[in-house]
């Protein structure tokens, strides 16, 4: 439990910028051009905190044969647990679209809870997202010292993600309170994988640390692949694909 207290710390930086990103969606509505723009650029400082950082310092301590392996596995689990999600948010939209029909309601008030529900559905896509990444934090505070172009990268896009939740879920009726709980408390989750990454595996052996590392960079690139990148680059932008190396040379200047 040596790295307690830096985990803990910075695992309520993580927790402080879900609960800021939904509290700007009740106050403020930013265009969605620049929430486009501040995605492509955080994902571009994760990539660069997979590539500079985590992948470099598993390949050290646990030398490539683990760290390649790493890689694939985090990858398959991440997407495992998208399908899967996926999966039961389909199936949850189709049953309250025919309790709704089922009930004769108005398509306003149907509409409505559409929106809420994917304001829900993004919540929890943005805990299945955040698990590795918090993980992967608490890793590089275990290996003795923070990562802070993967911390940088988590940070913004916690603040677009939170927002792009919040928004949703407020416009279909939701009081704020109920979003800015609700993502406050995907924080603090958030906040124990970080404390968890950086405690528990603090005195494990090298080999255990960077293969670990190696599995939560693999999720983090499908994370970029599968949430970032198709969100950012919704509309083809030469803006945001400048917006994406800024972030990536910005997580090069701070590995």
């Amino acid at each position: 439990m040596r790295n307690l207290a830096g985990s803990a710390a910075w695992g309520a930086a993580v927790a402080a910028s879900l609960g800021l990103g939904a509290t700007a969606a009740a106050f403020l509505r930013v265009p969605e051009q620049i929430a486009a723009r501040l995605t492509a650029f955080g994902g571009g400082i994760l990539l660069a905190a997979v590539a500079l950082e985590l992948v470099p310092q598993a390949d050290v301590q646990a030398g490539a044969w683990l760290t390649a392996a790493g890689l694939l596995g985090g990858t398959v689990i991440y997407v495992w647990a998208d399908v899967w999600l996926t999966r039961d948010r389909s199936m949850r939209t189709h049953r309250r679209r025919a309790h709704a029909a089922a009930a004769g309601r108005t398509m306003a008030a149907q509409g409505d809870q559409d929106e809420a529900a994917r304001g829900e559905a993004i919540a929890a896509g943005l805990f299945i997202d955040g698990v590795p990444e918090s993980l992967a934090l608490g890793l590089t505070i275990a290996d003795g010292q923070v990562g802070l172009a993967l911390l940088a990268g988590i940070l913004v896009g916690n603040l677009v993600e939170a927002y792009g939740a919040a928004h949703p879920i407020i416009q279909g009726g939701h009081p704020r309170r109920f979003a800015i709980g609700l993502l406050a408390g995907i924080g603090v989750a958030l906040a124990g994988a970080t404390i968890l990454g950086g405690t528990l595996l603090a005195d494990a052996s090298g080999a255990v640390v960077g293969t670990a590392q190696a599995v939560a960079s693999g999720a983090v690139l499908a994370v970029v692949s599968i949430s970032i990148i198709p969100y950012a680059f919704g509309e083809v932008n030469t803006r945001v694909a400048f917006a994406a190396t800024a972030g990536f040379v910005a997580g090069y200047l701070l590995s």
